[in-house]
């Protein structure tokens, strides 16, 4: 079975500021990367969000995000818990392990090329959001100069994929780091 990590936990709040202050004082560290994506009336898309990155040994990645939204009612859009992101160590791990999650009746709500990872989007039996992701880059410093690109910072949710044209893909030898990258 692949070696899954805790990578990201991602918190919702309508108190953005202070949460990311105490962050920063709890994890000694500024914050690491904030954007303000485009308007959305789903109220479970964020209006300003907050990375702290405070781990990074390849394939591997550990973060706090911080979402600010505005309407978090009640229910799945409440305040707290986001999502939570487990990491896998490579692209193909992450679409092998969407293949035994489809063998046994389990498939994602969603699934996305984000640019720092690609990411599939799964729901537990309780309805928690469970976020399994792969990292697109080999090294730190190529994610965090696509983190710093404008298409990123407009764009955080990226684009869909097709897990079934990966798993097509990996299964005729196609090279699944460029694959991810085909809209």
């Amino acid at each position: 079975m692949t070696e899954l990590r805790l990578s990201e936990v991602v918190l919702r709040t309508t108190v953005y500021d202070r949460l990311c202050d105490f962050y920063s004082l709890l994890l000694a560290q500024p914050r690491s990367v904030e954007m303000t994506p485009p308007p959305s009336d789903d109220p479970d898309e964020p209006s300003r969000i907050c990375f702290f990155n405070y781990y990074f040994d390849l394939p591997y990645t550990q973060r706090i995000a911080i979402f600010e939204c505005k309407d978090i009612g009640s229910g799945p859009t409440s305040k707290g818990l986001h999502h939570f992101q487990l990491r896998t160590p490579t692209i193909e791990a992450l679409v092998d392990l969407y293949g035994v999650l489809k063998d046994r009746g389990e498939l994602p709500e969603e699934t996305s090329n984000h640019g720092p990872g690609t990411s599939f989007y799964y729901r537990d039996p309780d309805g928690n959001k469970i976020e399994l992701s792969a990292l697109n880059f080999s090294c730190r410093e190529d994610m965090q100069k696509f983190m710093a690109t404008d298409e990123f910072k407009n764009n955080p949710n990226g684009f869909p994929l097709d897990p079934e044209r990966l798993v097509a893909g990996r299964r005729s030898g196609r090279d699944l780091s460029e694959m991810i990258w085909e809209r």
